[in-house]
């Protein structure tokens, strides 16, 4: 197949990380040639438009992580960009709450972690207080992060697209890449091959989510796992009672946030969500079935390691998950105001992990940049970006962009 079109770097993956990126190399890089290759016939089709819509403060994540940097960071460059851009954004903050005396020992960890990631606003209030924000609320205490936000993922992602092609750069839809290989030519030396015909780059960078690792070689040791996640919408006569988001204390060990409930900027209260195994990599029907897919996983001994590590875990995830009685009386136990007829069917997103050959699921943002021999000394590859991605998506953008500049700035 004749190759007819040259950049200098291609972005593969349109959803909110991958637009950011974009976005942020070609602002800064004008003159280099640069496009973004999507193999959906739209932008943003995955978890940058199936997710909970919310805005993290930083609180979450190990003081040493990318994620807590990146997060933080982007946080602030989010908020400046919504409002820049006039893009509806709501700083409804956010309450976690501790209902018993362990979850008020652990409230304190994250409290004190929170400060340590340079969380601003964050108070660990008395329930006296709470009851001054969430009226309806119960518990014993809370942490509050007044910063906290709700946001339509899917129209930032579209935003950063519009931002990339008013800078020149070009996007191409419904254009599924199949590897990446060595060119023969020295100037371009990569070859991007895709089943609508082929190009060559200097530089590649990946953001491909559910499928990431997949154009990048070996995948030391780590396996990719879809979750199927299931969110649920609050009766409308009840949204009153949510003023803020309110979440349960997070599980320390798995990418489980716990139940919180969430208010979107269109007016709707979203509920869970439960997380099960995916019973297909990419497919948002609960009926949808591969069973190569189940197959390998079924099969996989860091699937099997993670499954008996954290049985107790998994199996509240999918009793939630099945049973309305069940989810009825975790959500109760926050608002008791709510019953089984008010919890109404709600959206589905699929959330791609990463498990270790040990059966622990990653736990940081994982990126492969100019790592390894051959084209992988030319990509840089987002291997595992999942929550807070979002809120961290001009950070990261802002990263990729250090370490390009730094090794060609393409004349600038």
């Amino acid at each position: 197949m004749q190759v007819s079109r040259k950049y200098d770097i291609i972005v593969i993956g349109g959803g909110i990380i991958g637009t950011a990126i974009g976005k942020i190399l070609k602002e800064n890089l004008k003159l280099a040639k640069i496009a973004l290759l999507e193999k959906e016939e739209a932008l943003g089709r995955h978890q940058s438009s199936h997710n909970s819509q919310v805005l993290h403060a930083g609180i979450y994540y190990k003081s040493d992580s990318l994620k807590a940097k990146l997060c933080v960071e982007g946080a602030k460059l989010i908020y400046d960009y919504c409002n820049i851009k006039n893009i509806p954004v709501k700083k409804y903050g956010k309450l976690i709450i501790a209902r018993d005396v362990l979850d008020k020992y652990r409230l304190k960890e994250l409290y004190k972690q929170g400060l340590r990631n340079n969380v601003s606003g964050i108070e660990l209030l008395e329930w006296k207080s709470v009851k001054n924000i969430q009226p309806h609320c119960q518990g014993l205490q809370a942490l509050w992060s007044p910063n906290s936000g709700n946001i339509n993922w899917e129209v930032v992602t579209k935003s950063f697209a519009e931002d990339f092609k008013n800078a020149a750069g070009d996007i191409f839809l419904d254009f599924g890449v199949k590897c990446i290989k060595e060119s023969n030519e020295a100037s371009h030396p990569l070859i991007i091959m895709g089943e609508k015909g082929n190009f060559l780059a200097k530089y590649v960078v990946t953001c491909l989510g559910l499928y990431s690792g997949s154009l990048t070689g070996p995948q030391n040791g780590f396996e990719n796992v879809s979750l199927q996640v299931n969110y649920y919408t609050l009766n409308p006569r009840l949204n009153r009672f949510v003023k803020t988001n309110i979440y349960a204390i997070p599980h320390i060990d798995m990418p489980f946030i716990g139940v919180h409930f969430s208010p979107t900027v269109e007016g709707e209260v979203l509920l869970g969500p439960s997380a099960i195994p995916a019973l297909k990599l990419d497919s948002y029907d609960k009926s949808a079935i591969d069973i190569t897919y189940i197959r390998n996983k079924v099969f996989s001994k860091n699937v099997g390691f993670l499954f008996l590590k954290n049985f107790q875990t998994c199996l509240h995830q999918v009793t939630e998950a099945v049973s309305g009685d069940f989810r009825t009386a975790v959500l109760n136990k926050y608002l008791p105001m709510i019953s089984k007829n008010d919890i109404l069917p709600g959206p589905t997103a699929v959330q791609g992990q990463i498990v270790t050959k040990d059966g622990e699921f990653v736990d940081d943002f994982l990126f492969e940049i100019f790592e390894g021999e051959g084209v992988q000394k030319r990509i840089i590859n987002c291997r595992f970006v999942p929550s807070p991605g979002a809120t961290s998506s001009l950070a990261i953008a802002n990263m990729v962009y250090d370490k390009i500049r730094k090794v060609d700035n393409f004349g600038n």
